[in-house]
């Protein structure tokens, strides 16, 4: 086993639910970021009782909404101005996105869920957990972090459990805003080991599984992205 693997972060603790999100998203908008902490410990202290884990669960709002690194901060304003405006499904979105620019461990599960989806219509968490482990290492904190992945994935009423430990995708969210298509554009770019993609490759990404979209060439920003012809038919959009 490569020992490198054993050392990479991992940080995903535990489940996280869908409303605990919204709640960060939507008092973030008004809350000073030091006030956050106290905030969502009001917030969760009824439904989790134990300290550690609330602790645990603050972290992760936090670092998914709040903490942000300075490259993604555009992309985090941006999301939290559209939050109140778009739908439920919309602002699936917007948490899925922030998940992937926060945690490259929900990123690479993630990725092989989207693999393993389109190649056979189920995701067994035994052929997950074999790929997760070769990037990350076999240990305990991968098997707890992968299990926490999974199961907030399906707590978002993204996938389901067709028979035990195995994941299937009923149904994919829409996306057809404009402007929620051109944030998903940057999000894929800043995420991707590829800064350049052509538009086929970005309608085509394994870690955006859960969404049914297609971007063309007239919907993209160009104030916003650099695209570039190549051929005859093909355009490579990257940062502007």
């Amino acid at each position: 086993m490569n020992t490198a693997n054993m050392s990479k972060p991992v940080g995903f603790d535990q489940k996280i639910k869908l409303a605990h999100l919204g709640f960060t998203a939507s008092e973030l908008r008004y809350t000073a970021k030091n006030d956050m902490y106290t905030k969502l410990d009001e917030y969760l202290i009824s439904e989790i009782k134990g300290d550690k884990a609330r602790k645990n669960a603050i972290t992760m709002l936090m670092k998914i909404w709040c903490l942000v690194a300075e490259e993604h901060r555009q992309l985090q304003q941006e999301a939290l101005e559209l939050f109140p405006h778009v739908s439920a499904e919309d602002k699936l979105v917007l948490h899925w996105g922030m998940t992937l620019i926060a945690y490259p461990f929900f990123r690479a599960v993630a990725d092989e869920m989207g693999y393993l989806l389109k190649l056979q219509n189920e995701a067994p968490s035994q052929q997950l957990g074999r790929k997760i482990k070769l990037l990350y290492g076999d240990r305990r904190r991968v098997e707890v972090a992968l299990g926490a992945v999974l199961g907030s994935i399906k707590a978002w009423g993204i996938t389901e459990l067709k028979t035990k430990n195995v994941y299937t995708l009923p149904a994919k969210v829409t996306v057809e805003n404009d402007t929620l298509k051109n944030w998903l554009i940057e999000v894929l770019l800043r995420v991707s080991e590829f800064k350049t993609m052509p538009i086929n490759m970005l309608n085509n990404q394994n870690i955006m599984f859960p969404f049914q979209y297609a971007i063309n060439i007239s919907e993209i920003d160009a104030k916003r992205f650099k695209l570039e012809r190549q051929g005859v038919d093909t355009y490579m959009v990257s940062l502007a």
